[in-house]
């Protein structure tokens, strides 16, 4: 069988996680807790802007501008004597449901359409048996427990530890029971560059994870994550939220799960909404277990989101795009003869678990 020349004019591929934002907490040390809640408050800084020196930048004129910064803000913050407890939930769905639309233009032949849709078909079935999509699942599995997903309060923490519980269902598999625990892993024992040496709870996990791949519903997991930043009342990191017309005088927002809004004539600091990092952010650390694309080796080595293009903002670069043809969109064109148990094939698998679309014409 020959590759596609063309993609289908429409072709979208639907995520193929269920991810959930991941809520904060201040852990009390009698195990108690309590939410931990996004602060609005006021604060004086300095400016320290280089530009333009008739404007009194650093370079320029010290005295034609303020030397204060004053902004309003809002920052997360422990209470004393507390650590940071953050819990999510995770499921995957069946890969046979990826396929979103897959159409060509009104008046084209159809015959190329079934003949992509079947081929997906087909693919799907093989990856659903591969050793490929156990390893694209233990990848998934080392993200959870190295904490990749904590971002920057990974870097800060003493120590972390993650516990991973499947989720228990009722025999109707519909009313959710609770969280049957499977193991506890010390984050900062495992890099963030290797996704070797696969231990025996991980590969619980992935067997689990794989399953959901396969149509089992009832596979979903429970993170929870306890870092220990080796002192109390530290700042701690949710999202950051991106504000296209940010106010004059605001410093940041910060993601909350029950936004509050500000009152801006407040004489004194506001706790709003509780402090979350939001789905999308975890889910890009989950996906970081690309090593297949060109120029791993010179890129030290490091993983980098399943992007179709290989796009890295990290190196702010395409990394799939050349005369490789390695990006997810020529990797898609020789589905029907694609083996999901080579490089090609499991990045394949781990695009269409990232969804997206995928469409090809004018």
């Amino acid at each position: 069988m020959e590759n596609f020349k063309k993609l289908p004019g429409s072709l979208s591929l639907q995520r193929g996680t269920l991810i959930s934002d991941a809520a904060f907490y201040h852990l009390h040390a009698d195990g108690t807790e309590e939410v931990l809640q996004v602060m609005y408050h006021g604060i004086r800084g300095t400016q320290n802007v280089a530009g333009n020196k008739a404007k009194g930048a650093a370079a320029g004129n010290s005295t034609a501008r303020e030397v204060s910064n004053i902004q309003m803000t809002e920052s997360a913050k422990l209470f004393p004597n507390t650590q940071l407890l953050v819990k999510w939930d995770l499921r995957f769905i069946d890969l046979q449901h990826i396929l979103f639309a897959a159409a060509t233009k009104a008046g084209a032949d159809k015959q190329d359409e079934k003949d992509f849709r079947q081929g997906f078909k087909n693919f799907v079935e093989k990856a659903k048996e591969s050793e490929g999509i156990q390893e694209v699942a233990r990848r998934y599995v080392r993200n959870i427990v190295n904490g990749r997903w904590l971002w920057r309060n990974r870097v800060i923490a003493e120590n972390i530890v993650i516990k991973v519980s499947k989720t228990k269902v009722h025999d109707n598999s519909q009313t959710v029971k609770g969280y049957e625990e499977i193991a506890q892993f010390n984050a900062l024992d495992y890099g963030l560059k290797s996704f070797a040496d696969v231990s025996a709870d991980e590969q619980k996990i992935a067997d689990i994870i794989v399953k959901g791949m396969q149509g089992d519903v009832s596979s979903g997991l429970h993170i929870e994550a306890i870092l220990d930043f080796g002192m109390g009342a530290v700042e701690v990191f949710p999202s950051q939220n991106y504000l296209e017309d940010k106010p004059k005088g605001f410093s940041r927002s910060l993601y909350q799960l029950n936004p509050k809004k500000p009152n801006k004539q407040a004489s004194d600091n506001q706790f709003l909404g509780q402090a979350a990092i939001r789905d999308q952010k975890i889910g890009n650390a989950l996906r970081t277990i690309d090593t297949w694309y060109p120029e791993f080796v010179e890129n030290d080595e490091k993983p980098i989101p399943i992007e179709p293009n290989g796009a890295s903002l990290d190196a702010q670069q395409f990394f799939r795009v050349g005369k490789e043809k390695v990006s997810g969109f020529d990797i898609l064109k020789e589905i029907r003869t694609l083996d999901p148990n080579s490089e090609k094939g499991m990045f394949l698998i781990a695009c269409l678990i990232r969804g997206g679309v995928y469409s090809e014409g004018e």
